[in-house]
């Protein structure tokens, strides 16, 4: 019972079960010039240009020209560094600039699209499931880089770098009217501006016949803002988060929790009306209604992220191990929105801190009292009380090796012969327990499986 013959995946019939099936396809062609120079290892220039055309836009906006230049000057090739040669091993300072493009995710963004999954009395059906928008276009990356290399004694080495990454024609989901039938429309609109610093250190801090030890550092510090939207609109409301025209990207906009009454153990709500001047009024109510979500001076990206990582070998046996960390950033608990109901639906799972909850007067709890039916379920309340750190330090990877001598191994005709045990994910601190800090994605703790603590053994064999 297809409605056309052109289209007879599976589930564009009616009357079925427990089947599901696709069928989508995109192209890309790709124009791509490279030129690189090289003087007296000393100087350099670099340049690229490439032209992209993709199937995701429509043909007049389905071409992108993007471009780079860069140049280097290694300064320790100079006559006039050679007298801090005996200390400083390398000297490289470097820039360049260039421009890229992202396309949107869907594969057929731009197009008005029907679906043949709707039905009426077992029949299939056309129902429109986007909005047709033949202005979409290539979001475009302006991106500045400027780097030093340095070394000191041939056992410290440093890569310091900033860069301004200025993003146009941003792709976001802009808020139409429902009169549409649709709630968004995904358009080009807006600049947003990244500005960081990323360090690299490398130590050998031990070299030795029987014994080595060598250090990587790296932290990296990121900070956006949002420059402009449309020009007309100044912020865009995305569910537990808004766009704003002088914030981050990523700033969380919610109503704001007021803790638990000790008396009733009803939820509480600051209200944040506006005074005259503008400020936020923070009024305790107990009625979500009454409650204003307001921007927040949280978001989602982190202020800095990094890690560390060993590795050290004596004589036959060998260990590294990474310690990776993230400070600044917070995630929204989706997975709580369903599961702290207070007891609205006695059929859901509990949240095993709900042990804590309010039980009788004078309970000091951040948790309402469970009971049948309450006044406010606090599902259908988006607050702070969701609102947690994902600070972290994770052992991320761990390896022990022990390599069996090369003068036992060749006499059983072996090169090499080493086992080893590794460890991904073997502790971590969080500021927050209750989801894995890593596991969130844009904000968002939801029902994705965390990093797995993984184990493994096994031998390397070379003959």
């Amino acid at each position: 019972n297809f409605l056309t013959p052109i289209k007879n995946d599976i589930p564009k019939g009616k009357t079925l079960e427990g089947v599901d099936g696709s069928y989508k396809q995109s192209r890309m062609v790709s124009y791509i010039t490279r030129l690189n120079y090289d003087y007296k290892n000393k100087y350099y220039l670099g340049g690229s240009y490439r032209v992209d055309g993709s199937s995701r836009l429509y043909r007049d906006n389905r071409w992108g020209s993007f471009w780079s230049v860069s140049g280097a000057w290694r300064m320790i090739e100079e006559e006039f560094m050679k007298p801090a040669s005996k200390w400083l091993t390398d000297m490289k300072i470097r820039a360049s600039y260039g421009v890229n493009g992202t396309l949107p995710t869907s594969l057929y963004g731009y197009m008005g699209l029907t679906s043949l999954r709707g039905g009426y009395m077992e029949s299939p059906a056309l129902v429109q499931t986007q909005i047709e928008n033949r202005d979409l276009k290539w979001e475009t990356n302006y991106n500045l880089n400027v780097g030093l290399d340095f070394g000191l004694f041939n056992r410290l080495n440093f890569t310091l770098e900033y860069y301004v990454r200025t993003t146009k024609n941003l792709l976001i989901d802009c808020p139409i009217s429902m009169t549409t039938g649709f709630n968004s429309y995904l358009m080009n609109i807006g600049e947003v501006k990244n500005r960081g610093v990323e360090l690299e250190i490398n130590s050998r801090n031990i070299i030795s016949k029987d014994f080595d030890w060598s250090t990587t550092f790296t932290l990296s510090h990121n900070k956006n803002k949002i420059v402009k939207l449309d020009g007309k609109q100044t912020q865009i409301v995305s569910g537990t988060q808004i766009h704003k025209v002088g914030q981050t990207f990523r700033t969380f906009y919610m109503i704001e929790f007021a803790g638990i009454n000790p008396d009733t153990g009803a939820p509480q709500f600051y209200t944040n009306s506006l005074d005259e001047n503008g400020n936020y009024v923070k009024e305790v109510t107990e009625n979500d209604k009454e409650a204003k979500a307001i921007p927040l001076n949280k978001h989602a990206e982190p202020n800095v992220t990094g890690g560390i990582s060993n590795t050290l070998r004596y004589k036959w046996f060998d260990l590294s191990f990474m310690f990776s960390y993230q400070f600044g950033a917070y995630g929204y608990d989706g997975w709580a929105q369903k599961t702290e109901h207070g007891g609205k639906d006695f059929t859901l799972n509990i949240p095993s801190y709900y042990r804590d909850n309010w039980k009788k007067p004078g309970d000091i709890s951040q948790y309402e009292v469970f009971i049948e039916k309450p006044t406010v379920a606090m599902t259908g309340v988006t607050t702070t009380r969701r609102l947690h750190s994902t600070d972290f330090i994770r052992l991320k990877t761990m390896t022990f090796g022990v390599s069996i001598p090369k003068a036992w191994t060749r006499k059983i005709g072996v090169n090499n012969l080493r086992f080893y045990t590794s460890a991904n994910n073997l502790w971590t601190w969080a500021a927050y327990d209750c989801y894995d800090p890593e596991s969130v994605s844009a904000g968002t703790a939801d029902w994705r499986t965390p990093p797995l603590k993984t184990v493994t053994f096994g031998l390397n064999l070379n003959f």
